[in-house]
């Protein structure tokens, strides 16, 4: 191919005419030296290099040791070693980044290249070069990387686990990376989640469950929380996630996901919950717990049901001749009797000592109670046989029906609790 015309008019303006040669080295460079490598102490350095570095031309000797004064020790250690191979080696190159002192005090970084001028028995006798001042660029990335660095330790030195996501699509998401402590928690290592989906780390239910969780992160643009259970390498625990978009023009392209594990805040609310509702020793239903129960029957006042009171008969002497333990191995045994016999509506509770309520959902009419209360007193009254004895005991029932007999609990428990004691005394005349 021949060479292109503006090319060659080119070349022969830089050989004929000075002003084009001045104008490339100012316009394009920031420096161009020229080193007599028989004559190692000669070396040209165009002014604009030594104005670079905060020096009038004239302050400057035409001498390399002017240059290596000022250039890092380290630096210059480098570039000779360098320089040797280049020497040695045309193919290989000499270009390297060096650090300058400038006349001020301050660092000026420099990208310095050469080429050997080699005469016709291939030994080098000059060696060409060229600056170009890249201290911005330099600045800029040590920003960058304090920035990164700053990045790093909030992203790895935080307690809570983070992820970050990439949006590829309508529930298509990419995992880019997680910190030290989600690797810790969850079991799931770097080499394990980058550049995986939801659907390759989780798998298809699980999967599909998280990935809506980011695709409402998504489609609402802003900040989602929610918790969520998920079995992972680690375990199987509970999380609550907090979904942050990050969004470029006003499409949200990367999701960071901030997850805490609350799994023993969980079981703790689950264990407050259960000694606040239920009775310790027979873990049915406690007063309280049963007193809201009827609340919330009264809420929807056209929901009938009876109130069922149990006293048990004998107790009381079980507690005296056997002890303590043993009357509440009896009692565990009662609470169980009292759910064999009940219906999922229905509700159990030990108010305490030894007396109980029913309440039941699906019968009102007395005949029905009639034959609710005798099927219980039957069960109740079947031998127990704990550790080497066998016991007995018998049991008082009264009952009253809502919204008849009473709208509150106190009313339903009064009533109930009168019809039981007649019962009682209708049975010690027996």
């Amino acid at each position: 191919m021949n060479e292109n015309y503006l090319r060659e008019e080119l070349y022969h303006k830089i050989k004929t005419e000075n002003q084009i040669f001045e104008f490339l080295q100012d316009a394009a460079l920031d420096g161009i030296w020229y080193w007599d490598l028989e004559k190692p102490e000669n070396e040209w350095m165009s002014p604009s290099f030594w104005k670079t570095l905060g020096f009038e031309p004239g302050e400057k000797q035409h001498r390399s040791s002017e240059w290596q004064s000022l250039i890092h020790p380290d630096d210059l250690e480098i570039a000779t070693e360098n320089l040797e191979m280049h020497l040695k080696d045309p193919a290989y190159p000499y270009d390297q980044v060096v650090r300058y002192k400038h006349k001020n005090g301050s660092t000026v970084w420099i990208r310095c290249r050469g080429m050997a001028i080699r005469n016709k028995h291939g030994e080098a006798t000059r060696l060409l070069g060229a600056h170009i001042d890249i201290t911005n660029l330099m600045h800029s990335q040590q920003k960058l990387n304090r920035l990164k660095n700053e990045f790093e330790t909030v992203f790895n030195g935080t307690q809570d686990a983070l992820f970050l996501i990439e949006v590829k699509g309508t529930k298509k998401f990419k995992f880019l990376r997680n910190n030290r402590t989600h690797q810790q928690a969850t079991g799931i290592t770097q080499a394990m989640i980058e550049g995986k989906s939801p659907y390759d780390l989780l798998g298809e239910d699980a999967g599909d469950t998280v990935a809506n969780h980011y695709q409402d992160c998504v489609n609402q643009r802003r900040v989602v929380t929610y918790e969520e259970t998920l079995e992972l390498p680690s375990g199987k625990k509970i999380w609550h996630t907090t979904l942050s978009p990050i969004m470029d023009n006003q499409i949200v392209t990367h999701i960071v996901g901030s997850a805490i594990d609350i799994t023993a805040q969980k079981m703790l609310e689950k264990e407050l919950e259960k000694r606040a509702n239920y009775d310790a020793l027979t873990s049915l239903a406690n007063r309280d717990y049963l007193m809201r129960k009827i609340a919330e029957c009264v809420e929807n006042y056209d929901q009938r049901f009876s109130f069922i009171f149990i006293d048990l008969d004998g107790f009381k002497d079980i507690n005296d001749n056997y002890g303590h333990a043993i009357g509440d191995a009896v009692l565990k045994e009662m609470a169980t009797r009292f759910l064999s016999v009940i219906q999922d509506d229905d509700f159990v509770a030990r108010l305490g000592g030894d007396e109980f309520v029913i309440l039941k959902k699906n019968i009102y009419q007395h005949t029905k109670i009639n034959q609710f209360k005798d099927k219980l007193i039957k069960t109740i009254e079947q031998p127990l046989v704990i550790e080497d004895y066998t016991l007995s005991l018998s049991a008082s029932v009264g009952y009253s029906r809502f919204p008849l007999n009473g709208l509150t609990y106190d009313q339903l428990s009064r009533y109930a609790d009168t019809k039981m004691y007649e019962n009682k005394r209708k049975n010690l005349g027996k």
